[in-house]
């Protein structure tokens, strides 16, 4: 049905510009395509958050997104005053704007996707978390490099994407043609080489290459100052290739354990690092 009463809008917008000179009629037409994209407020308990969803796929997050995970806000709501978050498969900024929103702590969204990416810098500026999240258009992997990121579509918030190869979709048996150029770097580089703030904690979602992301950062994820990591593995769905158990290997040869407390059924597996003994 909405369809087809935005396509009749569609028509009728048409047909009322068509009777302008061409540049009115094109500069007409953009500025109601602007004016008409969709801003979605979702309450919070750090406040409202509005959501720039310029496709149908965006409007998936603010209207589902946050009810689906709730051990992840309370994963964000445990974090200690002036915490340091990385968030890396940031999508639209959902969790991102969540945590920034405290006003206690800063946090550093990787979003590899461009159109994606354009939300979240959208919902950056216009939640006015310019100062406490700060967003980057770059793909997390094992090493740095120029690649490319496949997607299947060109909106926004779309999720199977895969930096490298389109056969690293997780979700789908090709993360698609669509060939986007792409910088790739590694959790060690930023935090070594190019000075990133340190993290405290880090959020990897990206449904593809995850187990080259952390071995990307042995000697990040090895610092004790990186209290605990939250993966989605989808350890349900766990693939023939024993992907999530060398995950989870890895992750504990960098001091880490399974917090098992507080999964609520969900596919993310949050890593801690034991408190030392006093």
């Amino acid at each position: 049905m909405s369809r087809h009463i935005a396509g009749a809008m569609t028509a009728a917008i048409r047909g009322v510009t068509g009777v302008m000179t061409k540049w009115q009629g094109i500069a007409t037409r953009a500025q109601i395509a602007a004016d008409l994209v969709p801003r979605v407020k979702v309450a919070t308990k750090h406040g409202d958050l509005s959501f720039y969803t310029p496709s149908k796929t965006a409007v998936y997050w603010p209207r589902r997104g946050m009810g689906t995970e709730p051990d992840t806000l309370r994963w964000l709501d445990r974090m200690a005053p002036g915490s340091v978050l990385w968030d890396i498969g940031a999508s639209v900024g959902i969790y991102s704007l969540y945590a920034a929103a405290r006003g206690d702590m800063e946090v550093l969204a990787f979003e590899a996707n461009p159109y994606t990416y354009h939300c979240l810098l959208q919902n950056t500026r216009e939640n006015r978390l310019d100062g406490k999240l700060k967003p980057y258009c770059v793909a997390l992997a094992e090493t740095a490099s120029l690649g490319s990121l496949y997607l299947d579509s060109v909106e926004a918030g779309t999720v199977g994407n895969a930096f490298g190869d389109p056969a690293n979709s997780l979700l789908r048996t090709s993360a698609g043609t669509i060939d986007v150029p792409m910088v790739s770097l590694s959790i060690d580089a930023l935090a070594g080489a190019f000075g990133a703030a340190f993290p405290t904690h880090i959020k990897i979602d990206v449904d593809s290459i995850e187990e080259q992301i952390v071995a990307g950062g042995a000697k990040t994820l090895c610092d004790p100052r990186v209290k605990s990591v939250l993966m989605e593995l989808h350890r349900d769905i766990n693939q023939p290739d024993g992907r999530s158990a060398a995950i989870v290997e890895r992750m504990r040869s960098y001091g880490f354990s399974i917090d098992e407390s507080d999964s609520g059924g969900s596919v993310n597996c949050l890593f801690v690092r034991p408190e030392p003994r006093a």
